[in-house]
């Protein structure tokens, strides 16, 4: 098995878009923005050694780092592509620069790859947790806050969307398997908040089937809530059906699942 994947934190980019009725990747949002680092000139490669002056690092604190602009730029590469089709040198130009920048920054393709699917992944988390915080009330309210909160965010950032909800499955490098399986975990953790034990068991055997049972209800709905996204990709069997409809389908499936109906 390959070495677990090193998680950096990355600012995440703010943007806004409408949704659409016909497929969430179908029409140009925030994240489909080509990155443009000319604002520092062409690079060649990153000089880390450059120390910035006063004036230099004044005129550049907002601007995102060579490092960032990589990442969004291989989020819209390997969104569309795939691992294996994608190659660093349409994510050098996707992002302005020249493969040795990139190769600065990331040691292999499978590195940036799990790099920009944990950026995908921890956006949607992001959103997921705003809406809410681990010390809000988890009760239909809120459930239905966080299942808005998601699909909001996969209408305004479709390609770290159709990154996450597509490239996670197929486990391309041993470390997207161990950031899905942390990915899934770390939201049935917070699911198993909406779940609560309905009635003191009679037994440990009581007890067993009580939380098998819990158990398969809360996993069942955090796939059904991960599965559902792929198929609205234009094209695919959900895309013609309106965001407002699905919304409110998966909202009342995952309901009922919280129920035990």
């Amino acid at each position: 098995m390959g070495p677990v994947p090193r998680r950096r934190s990355i600012d995440h980019e703010d943007g806004h878009a409408d949704e659409t009725p016909t497929g969430w990747d179908s029409s140009p949002a925030a994240d489909d923005d080509p990155v443009v680092a000319g604002s520092s000139g062409p690079a060649d490669a990153d000089d880390e050694n450059t120390v910035d002056t006063p004036a230099a690092s004044k005129g550049s604190a907002h601007r995102p780092s060579r490092r960032h602009l990589i990442v969004k730029a291989a989020v819209r590469v390997f969104s569309r592509k795939g691992f294996a089709e994608t190659s660093i040198q349409e994510i050098a130009e996707a992002a302005g620069m020249v493969p040795t920048a990139v190769y600065y920054h990331f040691a292999s393709k499978e590195e940036l790859f799990e790099s920009a699917l944990g950026y995908a992944m921890d956006a949607s988390s992001a959103a997921a947790q705003h809406a809410r915080p681990d010390d809000a009330e988890a009760d239909a309210d809120t459930f239905k806050s966080v299942i808005d909160a998601v699909w909001d965010w996969t209408a305004e950032h479709p390609n770290a969307a159709r990154m996450l909800f597509l490239q996670m499955a197929g486990g391309a490098t041993p470390g997207t398997r161990l950031l899905t399986k942390e990915y899934e975990d770390r939201h049935i953790r917070r699911a198993f908040d909406y779940f609560p034990v309905a009635e003191t068991p009679a037994n440990k055997r009581s007890a067993a089937a009580q939380q098998a049972a819990r158990s398969l209800r809360v996993r069942t709905m955090i796939a059904t809530t991960i599965a559902i996204q792929p198929l609205r990709i234009e094209g695919g069997p959900l895309a013609g059906i309106s965001v407002p409809r699905l919304r409110a389908a998966t909202t009342e499936v995952c309901s009922k699942m919280i129920e035990g109906r």
